[in-house]
């Protein structure tokens, strides 16, 4: 049967990139891709678990370079959801992180591919009666745009839904864009859809590469279906775009892409 993905790590060379659950989300199917059918579905059944519940991995990814250890997203938190469109348990992002031999200090750079609730759910909590940065060594990244969406009014619900994060990171937070890099190794790439300023990384080891996606794509199906319009995608023309555009670098020979939602293996190729 179909599930999260587990604690798992690819190698490029000498980079290490480690997925780190923090729990499990369950998608309504029809809910997340609002122009499909029951009929639609009928082919994917073995990616729904026993209630009909499209199955999903919630975690962050851990990019250890010869230099730094990068943290990308990180997960939601100590916590549940459980809504009419999705349900999402979190919880178990830092010990993974232990897994891997890491604590919170020992992280240096934090980059958030975009700024739902699902990706920056650890970025602080409470010591002593107040809150404070979860990884409190780290310098904490993102694209301009993605941070600068809140002060869109019609942002107002996303905004309120991520409010302790955004006032915790305001006084920390800096920006880098399309084209920059973080390391030597990995650089930013720009693909809005998802989110205006969503982002995912480039991460690069002589011949080998690895991109991590973000939410492009919530679900292998959406290989054979990047038309599928995502009910959480902010501009799905724009999303729908950038989809095709990474399948076409996925096909790519020695590339790897990390899909944070996918079930199974968050780790897909398609060379």
């Amino acid at each position: 049967m179909v599930s999260a993905a587990t604690y798992s790590s690819i190698l490029l060379g000498n980079i290490r990139i480690s997925y780190l659950p923090d729990g499990y989300i369950l998608f309504n199917p029809m809910a997340l891709f609002p122009t499909t059918s029951a009929a639609d579905w009928q082919p994917y059944q073995h990616l729904l678990d026993s209630n009909g519940q499209l199955v999903g991995s919630l975690g962050a990814y851990l990019l250890q370079t010869p230099g730094k250890a990068i943290l990308v997203d990180n997960g939601f938190g100590p916590r549940s959801y459980e809504g009419d469109r999705f349900k999402a348990y979190g919880g178990e992002l830092l010990s993974n992180l232990e897994r891997a031999g890491l604590k919170p200090a020992d992280i240096d750079i934090v980059f958030f591919t975009h700024m739902h609730s699902d990706h920056v759910g650890w970025s602080g909590h409470k010591a002593n009666g107040k809150q404070v940065l979860t990884f409190p060594n780290a310098r904490h990244l993102v694209r301009n745009a993605e941070w600068l969406r809140f002060d869109n009014p019609e942002e107002k619900k996303a905004r309120a839904s991520v409010a302790d994060e955004l006032n915790l990171l305001g006084q920390h937070i800096e920006f880098l864009e399309e084209g920059e890099y973080i390391t030597p190794e990995v650089r930013i790439l720009a693909t809005p859809g998802h989110t205006p300023g969503h982002a995912s990384l480039l991460v690069t080891a002589g011949d080998e590469r690895a991109i991590i996606l973000g939410d492009i794509f919530h679900s292998i199906l959406q290989i054979e279906h990047p038309e599928w319009t995502n009910a959480f995608d902010r501009d799905p023309e724009q999303a729908k775009t950038v989809r095709r555009r990474m399948l076409q670098e996925l096909a790519k020979p020695s590339i790897t892409g990390g899909a944070t939602h996918v079930a199974d293996s968050v780790f897909i190729s398609l060379s």
